[in-house]
């Protein structure tokens, strides 16, 4: 197994480099609240698409649930097939229906549909309990690349949390957006080359198959590995991919028609990377039956199998792509996160506190001060997770179902159906984090309880608590009416001439930006050919290749994004393509 040489210390650095040098390319984008927390409306749904796909995908995924496949084999391809199809209830329903809220932060359409107490409450509850699940993926990323490369978990939170916080504090969702584009591109081409490179070292893939312990091609052995994990899982990332971050992303955009690209493709990319990026790990457990000895003071060794089979068979400087990559997952959720909990702050809560209404101005330094002070926590946490030696699935697992089961259902049942009243969400809403809380930290819940226990309460509470509290006394009517007003609102779509300003050659100019950057990494790969041996020029050749591929695909669709015409003799001023 090789060892981390200074050609990958340099790829690391170069990387961590591009994404300052992204924060302040793209800081003149921010010219007030709207370009910071949602980019004006004017961010490409490619663009936007894969950054949600990147917020989805976090160090979590080489670590936590690469963890999985080392021990429990094929399950986790089959969650990850069930985070695919969740994607296609945002194409369908979801997807239009938050672009057409017309909104700013993720909770701030909650005072519409429901009550001003119910955003307040879904605003500070949610808030809290994501930092945990975004420390998370810190102390996943500290653990990963501390396996790898032998520095103190604790460094690896503090260096990478300086960095996010940089770059989300200079430029705003613009810069959140664009790097997790670069972070895809660098994650990409690795996942394939590497998958491609496990197959070949067990000698094909019938062998690679023939050589997995049986009950690693089995359901129903473990306690992940079962059909009920599966059926909760999927119930509960429905809630997580459909709101928050995720939903951030489709309003985002320019149309409801972007909107819907961004849930397809997010299908695509995660059902196409259920059946790649999980070889690797479950390679290991053949190379590495007994991970154990390799790292006897790590409390949860099998989550570092990715690592382990990184560097064995990858040469080098694609060693350094691969913890580029890595970083790359984990800074995409977090910096994700960061700007959401800003918008929260800024949109939904501080105005709680004020008399005057802020100007643009105002709420842009308020989103700063507000992403710094998320900043500071966040790594805080994740050093105490750290110091707890708690597997990093087990944290997720519970953080996430909580927030996720008791926000969710009211919140995308809020988005399709009229018929509740304006109390029934924050009733669910109470009584799910109760009992969500009481479960996981008291009686010992799993997954599987949380959802079969406290979601079947949601329709019950909002549709039957309604009927009944109608039958003894009848809603305010201001209420009623703001609640039609709302559905009016997500009844009428988008118009582009009124509500979207022009984006000029926005998309052009983002487009050449990220073309130019990945044919910079795509040359810079060949490079690696003068530090490996021949055994290893096929493989950065690929790489190189699929880079230099991608980068050609980014000029094509600098070249057919609307290029923008004043015509100066028009009174109006109006831009014409």
């Amino acid at each position: 197994m090789k060892s981390v040489e200074m050609l990958d210390y340099f790829v690391i650095v170069l990387y961590l480099l591009i994404s300052l040098g992204v924060g302040f390319y793209f800081m003149k984008f921010n010219k007030g609240a709207s370009d910071f927390f949602k980019g004006g409306n004017k961010i490409p749904w490619l663009v936007s698409g894969l950054s949600a796909f990147m917020t989805g995908f976090s160090a979590w995924t080489f670590t936590g649930a690469a963890g999985i496949a080392y021990t429990d084999g094929i399950i986790i391809i089959l969650l990850y097939v069930g985070n695919a199809a969740t994607f296609l209830l945002g194409y369908w329903i979801f997807a239009v229906r938050w672009r057409r809220s017309r909104i700013s932060s993720p909770m701030e359409y909650l005072s519409e549909r429901f009550d001003q107490p119910t955003r307040q409450t879904f605003s500070w509850s949610t808030v809290f309990f994501d930092l945990f699940m975004v420390a998370v993926w810190l102390f996943a990323l500290g653990q990963f690349v501390s396996v790898a490369i032998g520095v103190p978990v604790y460094v690896v939170i503090l260096v990478s949390s300086v960095l996010i916080l940089f770059y989300c504090l200079l430029g705003g969702l613009w810069a959140v957006v664009i790097t997790d584009f670069i972070q895809g591109i660098i994650l990409l081409p690795f996942t394939i080359i590497l998958a491609y490179a496990a197959i070949s070292k067990l000698g094909g893939f019938s062998e690679f198959i023939a050589a997995l312990p049986p009950e690693m091609l089995e359901i129903g052995n473990t306690e992940y590995s079962s059909w009920m994990f599966l059926l909760s899982w999927v119930v509960m990332v429905i809630f997580g991919y459909n709101t928050r971050a995720h939903a951030q992303r489709y309003y985002s955009v320019d149309n409801e028609s972007s909107a819907k690209k961004i849930s397809l493709l997010n299908f695509v990319l995660f059902l196409f990377g259920a059946f790649i990026w999980f070889i690797p790990p479950m390679a290991a457990r053949v190379l590495y039956p007994d991970i154990a000895e390799l790292w006897p003071n790590q409390s949860n060794p099998h989550e570092g199998a990715y690592a382990v089979i990184s560097l064995e068979l990858l040469p080098h400087g694609l060693i350094g792509i691969m913890l580029a990559a890595l970083f790359s997952a984990s800074m995409s959720s977090v910096s994700s996160y960061y700007n959401m909990f800003s918008a929260i702050i800024t949109n939904d809560i501080i105005p709680r506190f004020r008399k005057e209404e802020m100007s643009e101005k105002k709420m842009l330094s308020v989103g700063r001060i507000s992403t710094l002070v998320i900043g500071i926590v966040v790594p805080v946490i994740a050093f105490g997770m750290y110091m707890s030696g708690k597997s990093a699935f087990g944290l997720l697992l519970t953080f996430s179902s909580i927030i996720a089961i008791a926000y969710g259902p009211p919140a995308l049942i809020g988005l399709i159906s009229k018929y509740s009243s304006h109390w029934s969400g924050l009733a669910y809403f109470i009584v799910a984090m109760f009992l969500g809380c009481l479960g996981w930290f008291a009686l010992g819940w799993g997954l599987n309880e949380n959802v079969l226990y406290v979601i079947p309460l949601c329709p019950v509470i909002m549709f039957g608590g309604t009927w009944l509290y109608n039958q003894f006394s009848k809603e305010p009517e201001h209420y009623v009416q703001r609640r039609e007003k709302f559905f009016e609102k997500l009844d009428t779509p988008i118009n582009m001439d009124t509500e979207v300003e022009d984006s000029g050659n926005i998309e052009s100019v983002v487009f050449v930006f990220l073309a130019s950057v990945t044919t910079f990494m795509a040359a810079l790969s060949l490079v690696f050919l003068l530090f490996n041996e021949p055994e290893d020029y096929f493989i950065i050749t690929l790489y190189s290749g699929i880079t230099f591929f991608l980068a050609l695909i980014f000029f094509w669709l600098s070249k057919r994004s609307k290029t923008v015409i004043v015509n100066t003799n028009d009174s109006t001023g109006k831009i014409y393509e």
